[in-house]
């Protein structure tokens, strides 16, 4: 199971501009100050190179965020904006991931978290590396981000068991 807080998110900003490594912080309904974020890899090939800036209602669900690290450290997951990359052959956009915001990461304490968000929540700062220098997210890296979230659930729902 996925955190999907994106009902909790008050506002944030995710940093790209050093490649291979996004920073910046988020707040979010339930818990007191920011959370910061350390996370190693890139946004999508549409806002690699930007800051974002994410803004959310915060709306308060009592204990949800309960265990969430005030620190987010491990392994950027997908992170869009949704803007097209390209063209295909016919002329239909080709994009990386999605055609709207989602961003997911793999926290070393909290596993895979994902925002599904609207356009209008997320404001790009700076202009993204052209797609066309740069190389899209490595599909084999996400499959075993996904691959190592999945076995530590298993590992976590065996030590339930023996308990």
């Amino acid at each position: 199971m996925a955190w999907r807080p994106y009902e909790q998110l008050k506002d944030g900003e995710l940093d790209n501009t050093v490649l291979g490594k996004v920073t910046g912080w988020m707040r979010f309904a339930g818990i007191r100050g920011k959370i910061k974020f350390d996370l190693k890899g890139d946004f999508h090939r549409d806002i690699r190179g930007c800051k974002i800036l994410l803004k959310g209602f915060g709306q308060y669900l009592r204990n949800y965020m309960q265990g969430f690290s005030k620190v987010q450290k491990g392994n950027v997951g997908d992170i869009t904006f949704g803007n097209p990359v390209g063209k295909d052959e016919n002329g239909e956009p080709i994009y990386d991931y999605s055609d709207y915001p989602y961003i997911e990461w793999y926290s070393d304490d909290n596993g895979r978290v994902v925002l599904e968000l609207d356009k209008k929540q997320v404001t790009i700062i700076g202009k993204p590396i052209p797609a066309r220098e740069s190389y899209p997210v490595d599909r084999e890296q996400q499959g075993e981000n996904m691959h190592n979230f999945m076995e530590s659930m298993g590992e976590a729902l065996e030590e339930d068991a023996s308990e």
